[in-house]
């Protein structure tokens, strides 16, 4: 399989409410607002690393064009139940509706075609797995505490206590949340 050119773009849904914005901000000792936001950069990483869209797709659009005959598999998942496809025309210059093979989230291209794929909204995951709240919680948890300006010093003594810290690991190493989504990944 041999890609020429792939342009993705996808809009997801809102952020779950769990975890507790409110939490992982007293937890990290930072605002409400920076936990809101690691948290819903936490369900991106998550959802890249298993390869899965938890919080559900309101639009998503791909523009791909192949070298030779192909099967390709969409890249997000839950697979959407329909896909809108239509071929790029120089001849009108414009988009032409043409329909392709879409089985389970794979679809049938074919050389020398641009294709403009659209997909139908598919619902956010409902209800999240426990293990996958966790991981994004440890994610954004870990990123807060280990923010640059935490992490300025290998060893700091304060009385008879003594704080350390290793160099950085990956996050979803050093976090937990690796070992949590590791049944999530999809092959």
């Amino acid at each position: 399989m041999t890609i020429k050119s792939i342009e993705v773009d996808f809009q997801t849904g809102p952020v779950p409410a769990a975890p507790s914005v409110s939490e992982i901000a007293l937890e990290a000792g930072v605002t409400e607002a920076q936990a809101a936001a690691f948290i819903a950069a936490a369900y991106e990483q998550a959802e890249t690393f298993t390869g899965r869209c938890y919080r559900g797709i309101t639009a998503g659009e791909v523009l791909i064009e192949v070298d030779e005959l192909t099967e390709w598999r969409w890249p997000r998942y839950p697979y959407p139940a329909a896909i809108l496809s239509e071929v790029w025309s120089d001849e009108t210059r414009g988009w032409q509706a043409r329909s392709v093979e879409y089985r389970a989230g794979w679809l049938m291209l074919y050389p020398g075609n641009l294709y403009r794929l659209t997909q139908s909204p598919t619902a956010p995951v409902d209800p999240l797995p426990s293990h996958v709240v966790q991981a994004v919680a440890n994610l954004a948890l870990y990123q807060l505490v280990q923010l640059p300006q935490r992490r300025e010093f290998k060893s700091q003594t304060q009385g008879d206590t003594t704080l350390s810290r290793e160099a950085l690991m990956g996050i979803f190493y050093g976090s937990g949340a690796g070992a949590l989504l590791a049944s999530e990944v999809r092959k």
